[in-house]
């Protein structure tokens, strides 16, 4: 297939590629949960109070040990800090507010940071598909041509952005478009393991059912984009989104495209 001439291209550029998030992403409010501290007057003492503590609970050990006001964490309950420190501490413990899970996103981090100090570990592909910068001009064009190319042809598949193949629907129950295309990958002869969509792109015209959706699975596929949603669609459309489902053994990223 030859390119679509520049101006084309150009006409097509002003799209949306909005990518189908998981809520733990995208979700900015933060579970908390209490936990006893001791506050200190004297900052000096932090150190050689903080030597004889236990281990944070495995579950919270996102959580810096000491607040930004010196604040020490010291246990769940009041007993087993009671029971931690010295007994001229006991009258200076409190419970304080502290995010109950570790934040994901750089957003989440800024959020929980603010209740209680916390470690965070940024995952920069993450957090631009969530603040947008992911899409960049090679992207845009790259997505706008073959969404553009997806309305006519139904389901194309891209290797390294190169043609590979594609599928339209033909008569009978299942031969929808991405079986269709499925149908027709190129055979790999250095695998053993038949995994042929390894790392490819595909781009539809409409949300994938969920039988599509699984072959799209089984086929290792690395992103899909579609153009509209369908009532069957079971990646954006239904209230369960298979892409999104923990007990499947791969998972491809998913784009909706607005024009």
């Amino acid at each position: 297939m030859t390119d679509e001439p520049l101006t084309k291209i150009r006409k097509l550029e002003n799209i949306n590629i909005i990518p189908i998030l998981s809520p733990t992403f995208t979700n900015l409010s933060i579970e908390t949960t209490k936990f006893v501290a001791l506050k200190l007057e004297d900052k000096r003492s932090i150190g050689k109070i903080i030597k004889n503590l236990k281990e944070l609970p495995e579950n919270l050990r996102h959580l810096k040990r000491v607040g930004k006001n010196g604040q020490i964490l010291i246990a769940e309950t009041i007993e087993e800090a009671e029971f931690a420190v010295d007994e001229e501490f006991r009258n200076s413990l409190e419970k304080v507010v502290v995010p109950s899970t570790k934040p994901i996103t750089r957003a989440q981090f800024e959020i929980a940071k603010h209740i209680w100090p916390t470690s965070f570990h940024p995952d920069k592909y993450l957090d631009s598909l969530i603040d947008g910068t992911f899409k960049t001009p090679e992207l845009i064009e790259y997505v706008s041509k073959w969404s553009h190319e997806a309305e006519n042809r139904q389901c194309i598949s891209l290797q390294n952005q190169e043609y590979l193949c594609e599928g339209t629907s033909q008569s009978g129950p299942l031969r929808h478009p991405v079986m269709e295309m499925v149908g027709r990958m190129p055979k790999r002869e250095e695998s053993s393991e038949n995994y042929l969509g390894t790392g490819c792109d595909v781009f539809l015209r409409d949300e994938p059912c969920a039988m599509c959706a699984m072959a799209l699975v089984h086929f290792r596929i690395k992103r899909v984009f579609f153009n509209h949603n369908s009532s069957n669609g079971v990646l954006e459309s239904s209230s369960w989104q298979l892409h999104l489902e923990p007990s499947i053994n791969h998972h491809y990223e998913v784009y909706k495209i607005e024009k």
